[in-house]
């Protein structure tokens, strides 16, 4: 867990977006998600000069081996554990917004990096999501987790959560789906969506906040996905934006 050509950004909005690295071991479309490079042998890779043509290896390599061979932008980044936040004042009030956060079965239709997202359980009492299957992806890479989601309107959050640091088995229940993989490339994942109503001077404002923490299952997983992570929150926050508009109408 858009259209090719940008949207034209919104006349009343700020943006943040930060990366925090830590130590501590805690509907499918297309969107406009960045492309990876295109693929090189591993012979560019591993060499200064070309081996001897019986030295050549044949076989192809991802792009993302580039950045963790080849010393490249963000790739040299190993760490497991990453944070991730970004923020936007948007000129509309909480409560709408609320309503498409909490559309966790919306998420693929225009959410970079989720190519399906599908609720299995809803409360009996609100009819919000309390679980869903979310497929994350991004290249050759994908994982679908069982998560736990939480959406409570008076505080306008919505978390999904799913991993054992979260009492989640991030596989239960899809045990024979089509593609079931047992293990995965993160340990856990969360997502949490935040509102602030900051409105002023007879504006409605609210303040979007997006935090997104995972950890890879091993260092190698961290390489991979290093050289595109840091386009993650600050992505998926613009395609969420885009959508407000779609949805509510300029303003």
């Amino acid at each position: 867990m858009m259209p090719n050509h940008p949207s034209p950004p919104l006349h009343h909005h700020h943006d943040h977006s930060t990366i925090t690295n830590t130590n501590t071991n805690t509907n499918t479309k297309n969107k406009n998600t960045p492309s990876p490079p295109p693929n090189t042998t591993i012979t560019t890779l591993l060499f200064h000069h070309p081996p001897p043509p019986h030295l050549q290896p044949k076989t192809q390599t991802r792009p993302f081996l580039t950045s963790l061979l080849g010393g490249g932008g963000n790739g040299n980044n190993s760490q497991k554990t990453r944070h991730l936040t970004a923020t936007r004042t948007l000129p509309y009030p909480p409560a709408p917004l609320f309503r498409i956060i909490s559309a966790v079965e919306s998420y693929s239709s225009f959410l970079p990096f989720l190519t399906a997202s599908t609720v299995t359980h809803r409360s009996p009492e609100t009819g919000l999501p309390t679980r869903a299957f979310l497929t994350v992806g991004y290249g050759p890479l994908s994982e679908t987790f069982t998560s736990r989601v939480d959406c409570d309107e008076t505080k306008w959050v919505v978390e999904a959560r799913s991993g054992a640091k979260f009492g989640v088995g991030k596989k239960d229940g899809q045990e024979g789906m089509e593609g079931f993989v047992d293990e995965g490339i993160f340990e856990y994942l969360s997502t949490r969506w935040e509102l602030r109503d900051v409105s002023a001077g007879g504006k409605e404002l609210t303040e979007v906040r997006l935090e997104i923490g995972f950890e890879f299952r091993s260092q190698l997983h961290a390489a991979m996905m290093g050289a595109v992570e840091g386009q993650m929150a600050p992505v998926m926050i613009e395609a969420f934006e885009k959508r407000i508009r779609d949805v509510l109408g300029e303003r």
